[in-house]
């Protein structure tokens, strides 16, 4: 598998395919930190289907229709629960609620310390937000957790993961490059040239209208999110990590989490 690493100077428009782009990470590359991240999250699917049944709820709201021919936001997250293995009833049944509630989905963001030095980036799809924080709120002080603002322990971006349709794999590195640079992404990675998965890094305010125009220009979109990685991992002794794990096992049955990003190693 190919691993080549590219960031892409935007001001004087030079290729550097051979950068590896480091930005405070205790010897980590943005790169690194986001397999690192994703590989924690990759391994929270047990509520995989509840997931993708809010972002079809939050793809019919934002579209403001049920109607995958008129609303290509529903579309296309039916079809990512479709490669998820949802069944196409379940997928229906949820249009169906979604129809009759009116009540609006809407992103809200907790920024926990646990203990002393494990800070977290919570991100929560609800409608009722005051009865889920004061749930959350009790039993983050009852686990020795406190709602503190950690923003500067992380950066945070938008991580597109693409499928390149293209037939010149062997110049697949330049395209994407050149098409990072066109359409505005900050930094692109060839993850394997052979099956055409390119990911590309940009500003979180940017990330909707790139993920559509790379969507139109020959890329299938496998993955778009807002991303937090810390500028700084630690590592947990045998006992701490144990009560993290069960801090984060009552913080993923709050209702709506979506996403933890944490500094932990």
């Amino acid at each position: 598998m190919l691993r080549h690493f590219s960031r892409i100077a935007i001001q004087n428009a030079k290729y550097n395919f051979n950068e590896c782009t480091v930005r405070g990470m205790a010897g980590h590359s943005k790169w690194a930190n986001i397999k690192h991240i994703k590989a924690q999250k990759d391994g929270l699917r047990a509520a995989l289907f509840t997931k993708l049944a809010r972002q079809i709820r939050l793809a019919v709201q934002e579209g403001k229709s049920a109607d995958p021919a008129i609303n290509s936001l529903l579309r296309a997250e039916m079809d990512n629960a479709l490669k998820r293995n949802m069944p196409i009833g379940t997928i229906q049944n949820t249009i169906k609620k979604c129809q009759g509630n009116k009540a609006q989905l809407k992103k809200h963001r907790l920024d926990i310390r646990f203990r002393r030095n494990v800070y977290m980036i919570c991100s929560i799809y609800t409608d009722n937000l005051p009865g889920i924080k004061m749930d959350a709120t009790a039993m983050i002080k009852k686990s020795g957790g406190v709602l503190v603002d950690v923003g500067h322990m992380f950066e945070d971006f938008g991580l597109i993961e693409t499928r390149c349709e293209t037939s010149n794999k062997d110049n697949l590195e330049e395209k994407a490059t050149e098409d990072a640079i066109q359409f505005g992404a900050e930094e692109v990675e060839v993850v394997d040239a052979e099956s055409g998965l390119v990911n590309f890094i940009c500003t979180p305010a940017h990330l909707i209208g790139l993920t559509k125009t790379l969507s139109q220009n020959g890329y299938s979109i496998e993955n778009s999110e807002h991303m937090f990685t810390p500028n700084n991992l630690i590592q947990l002794s045998a006992e701490d990590q144990k009560a993290y794990n069960i801090f984060l096992q009552k913080l993923r049955d709050v209702q709506g989490m979506e996403d933890i990003y944490d500094n932990v190693e």
